[in-house]
């Protein structure tokens, strides 16, 4: 489904690879101001020696990364669970380490397990790499997950491992005062740490998605997740983006793990969201695959970016549209109406009335038929109220339709778009695919719910069918 390593290298010329490891990829698609923060990298990687001569073969740094010699005799202990049995579909996973400013990996497992349904977590494995700095905090850490997490452990949805040697060189060990010095050593054992955990994960499951020990997960975050796959499941992809924070939320296809696993070797220093950026296109992946809202956001006071590295900002698209236009379109829905409002008002633009639902029930829908075919390049679908976040639809999902037949006009295809995140979807079109010949859009609920329901508005960017 996804590109091989050997179609990659097809795809590009030496030039191209050795303009790679020369200026750590300043492209012609990114803007003025990402080549200088790019300058700025390259010049932060030469003093931490991470590329030591411009003259290094590209041709063989390749293949270092294709052949992750260095990880290939890599040793495990498992602490506490055990290897699934048969392959899952995703792996979840996160590096731990002591830090001055706390550890908040006990409250990011509670919520990664709350957000979960059973079912959910049937279909994954969540797999903690702890990090032996101090012999203390680590032996207390292990003994907290095994109470508290026993049943997850139990019924083969958590385990936790540490390595039992490391690739040179070796951890360093952290100072107590905060500094540029600690700052630099951090991200250096964390990188680490990242790579011995993706090269454990390697052939666990189908997909890998990497959080951080300070996150809070969103509910029901694997489904949203998983709609997207699917959605994807026909195009070539190396990177899905959830959060837009660091190293979390990012999602890869598990056979592409050992050949980063080894990228973050080479690479120890540089900031994980850097190395991701490169890797993806090494790969072949020019654009970036971001969702929005963010399924995952940061608790705690610490942060792991370190004040001797330049700021990176990653590209992201930009709409030509500064507004949404809403195409001519009819609106329907069997959703029970409250009031006897209309459902063209949530489509209308500039009005300031709402459409309101009372106990909307599973299957439920809220329908927008383009009076044309159209290009959408970007979806937004607001349900509740925007100050007290109340009165939202708590599960829904939209889709886009084709092929409208009939009269009045039904589309007879539709694909999934992508699920509500507290009540809201803001989706943009990165396959380009998806957003041609659009003929309608649909909100499904996904699961019955009491109470009222608001959808607030829906906005469409679009422009005609050529």
């Amino acid at each position: 489904m996804h590109y091989s390593i050997r179609r990659s290298v097809l795809a590009f010329p030496a030039s191209i690879l050795l303009g790679f490891l020369l200026s750590l990829g300043a492209t012609k698609e990114i803007e003025e101001d990402q080549v200088v923060e790019e300058k700025k990298i390259v010049a932060w990687m030469i003093t931490q020696e991470q590329i030591t001569s411009v003259s290094k073969s590209h041709l063989k740094t390749f293949k270092e990364i294709q052949n992750p010699s260095e990880l290939s005799n890599a040793s495990y202990q498992q602490l506490a669970g055990t290897l699934p049995i048969k392959k899952k579909l995703m792996t979840v996973g996160l590096s731990s380490m002591q830090h001055p400013q706390g550890n908040y990996l006990m409250s990011t497992l509670k919520s990664l397990f709350l957000a979960s349904s059973e079912d959910e977590l049937k279909d994954i494995l969540v797999l903690v790499y702890l990090t032996v700095l101090d012999s203390t905090w680590f032996n207390e850490t292990v003994t907290d997950i095994v109470k508290t997490f026993n049943p997850q452990t139990l019924a083969g949805q958590l385990l936790v491992i540490c390595s039992m040697s490391t690739p040179s060189p070796p951890l360093r060990a952290p100072k107590t005062n905060l500094s540029e010095d600690y700052s630099s050593m951090a991200q250096f054992n964390q990188n680490v740490a990242h790579a011995l955990l993706m090269n454990f994960a390697a052939n666990l499951s189908n997909y890998f998605l990497m959080i951080e020990d300070n996150v809070h997960c969103l509910p029901n975050f694997i489904t949203c997740m998983w709609r997207e796959i699917v959605t994807w499941e026909i195009d070539d992809w190396v990177l899905m983006e959830f959060s837009t924070w660091g190293f979390v939320g990012k999602l890869l296809h598990s056979s592409d793990l050992p050949r980063l696993a080894q990228f973050f070797l080479l690479y120890k220093e540089a900031p994980p969201e850097v190395l991701l950026y490169h890797f993806r296109k090494l790969l072949d992946q020019n654009h970036p695959i971001q969702f929005s809202p963010s399924l995952f956001y940061q608790v705690g006071s610490f942060n792991r970016s370190s004040s001797n590295k330049p700021e990176y900002k990653m590209v992201k698209f930009k709409d030509r549209e500064e507004a949404p236009n809403n195409p001519p379109a009819t609106v329907y829905s069997n959703l029970r109406i409250l009031n006897h409002v209309s459902p063209q008002t949530a489509y209308i633009l500039g009005e300031g009335g709402f459409f309101w639902a009372l106990e909307p029930k599973a299957g439920n829908h809220f329908t927008v038929v383009l009076a044309k075919a159209a290009t959408v390049t970007r979806v937004q679908v607001l349900t509740g109220r925007d100050q007290e976040n109340s009165e939202k639809l708590k599960d829904g999902k939209v889709e886009l339709g084709y092929d409208p037949e009939g009269e009045p006009k039904a589309c007879t295809h539709y694909i999934l778009l992508g699920s509500l995140v507290n009540g809201k979807l803001d989706h943009k079109m990165l396959n380009k695919k998806t957003g041609k010949n659009v003929s309608c859009l649909k909100l499904v609920v996904s699961t019955s719910q009491r109470g009222r329901v608001m959808i607030r508005h829906i906005n469409i960017w679009s422009k005609p069918e050529q």
